[in-house]
């Protein structure tokens, strides 16, 4: 069966709202406090056809926009061109092919289970989040974070596909079960074959980044952040 165009799209939607810290540094004072600060949650669409060329769609939600701070007097990381403070993301409209996928990517400054990572620009990633909304303390500097199980919102990708990969698996999927090692390896490989085609798109919708600095929401230990659990829900494969 051949391959099919999967397009995620990236709405200007705000369904909610997440605490999120700064990166690559968190901590703007001399308190070693880490500040968070709320940004707006959108909604993030998956689309295409299943096998039977029925129009299937998933929700998820991710944020968008992220702060952003580079301390330019203490240690700056020069991995980073930016210096000091930004609200960061993409806020133009634009549809990207997407031409890399990172499979082996993983979360730089929470843990999480999730790998993988579709490239829109540069730095700038869709890639796992946090298990839940509630769970504080991720940032990205502007990356679209998916919130719950990101091999779940692979799976989405997968199934819609065409792919051989998806198929080789399909039997073995099980609702609100969460996906196996060997079932986010065929998503992988799924994905990548789309990547490959340019098979996979991102419709990604103007939305202007907001002023996040003012929304510092409170101050937390570092060992707060650290102690966090993240639990992934199991929406529907």
């Amino acid at each position: 069966m051949p391959l099919r165009k999967v397009v995620i799209h990236v709405g200007n939607k705000v369904v909610g709202k997440y605490e999120a810290r700064s990166y690559p540094h968190d901590c703007m004072t001399d308190d070693n406090l880490i500040e968070l600060y709320e940004v707006p949650v959108y909604e993030i669409t998956i689309t295409g056809k299943d096998d039977a060329g029925a129009e299937q769609a998933f929700v998820h939600q991710a944020p968008r926009f992220m702060p952003y701070w580079n301390d330019p007097k203490v240690h700056p990381n020069r991995h980073y061109a930016t210096l000091g403070w930004a609200n960061s993301g993409l806020s133009r409209a634009r549809t990207i092919t997407v031409t890399q996928y990172r499979r082996d990517y993983e979360v730089q400054n929470r843990y999480s289970p999730g790998r993988g990572a579709i490239v829109l620009k540069g730095a700038f990633y869709i890639h796992a989040g946090p298990g839940l909304i509630g769970d504080f303390g991720f940032g990205s500097a502007g990356c679209i974070e998916i919130i719950g199980n990101y091999d779940v919102f692979k799976l989405n990708i997968a199934s819609l596909s065409g792919s051989s990969y998806y198929a080789s698996i399909e039997s073995r999927l099980a609702p609100g079960v969460a996906p196996t090692p060997e079932i986010v390896t065929a998503s992988d490989s799924a994905i990548e074959a789309l990547v490959r085609h340019g098979k996979l798109i991102v419709d990604l919708k103007g939305a202007a980044a907001p002023d996040i600095r003012s929304k510092l929401s409170r101050k937390v230990a570092t060992s707060t952040i650290r102690t966090v659990t993240a639990r992934h829900s199991l929406p529907r494969p």
